[in-house]
């Protein structure tokens, strides 16, 4: 199945512009990205990874504790992974790695399946904005 097709997604992608939800969280804003393209490059990210988790952070450093590290952009960053419970503990690691609470809550509010059977990748871009991408599900059982 195509991950886009996947009901709890279908709202997202129904309020999208051009693959793209932008949503106010405080000061900064959650992008959540539903292009075909670059849910395939996580996807394939996830697929080298192997001890996969329903998280990818792009955080600065790879060799530390998750938690000793911060989100940051893509480009030239670690992928970690992560597994969690719930949408308040996808939440509670945001917020270790520097997300500002009111993006957190956003990601929880905005992102569903979040800490649960969707897979969701972050990183935070360079101006402050959030941007999460789902990138598996498991099907509804």
């Amino acid at each position: 199945m195509d991950l886009l097709s996947d009901p709890d997604l279908l709202p997202l992608l129904e309020r999208s512009t051009e693959g793209e939800l932008e949503i106010s969280g405080g000061i900064g804003r959650l992008r959540i990205d539903l292009k075909q393209d670059d849910i395939r490059l996580w996807q394939d990210t996830l697929a080298t990874i192997s001890t996969p988790g329903n998280l990818l952070l792009a955080c600065e450093k790879g060799e530390v504790h998750l938690e000793a590290t911060r989100l940051t952009w893509v480009v030239g960053a670690a992928i970690r992974t992560t597994q969690v419970e719930g949408a308040v503990a996808a939440g509670g690691i945001l917020e270790k790695l520097g997300v500002d609470k009111d993006l957190v809550l956003a990601a929880r509010q905005h992102c569903p399946g979040l800490g649960g059977r969707i897979t969701w990748a972050f990183y935070l871009e360079r101006h402050g904005w959030l941007t999460a991408t789902p990138v598996a599900a498991v099907p509804h059982g």
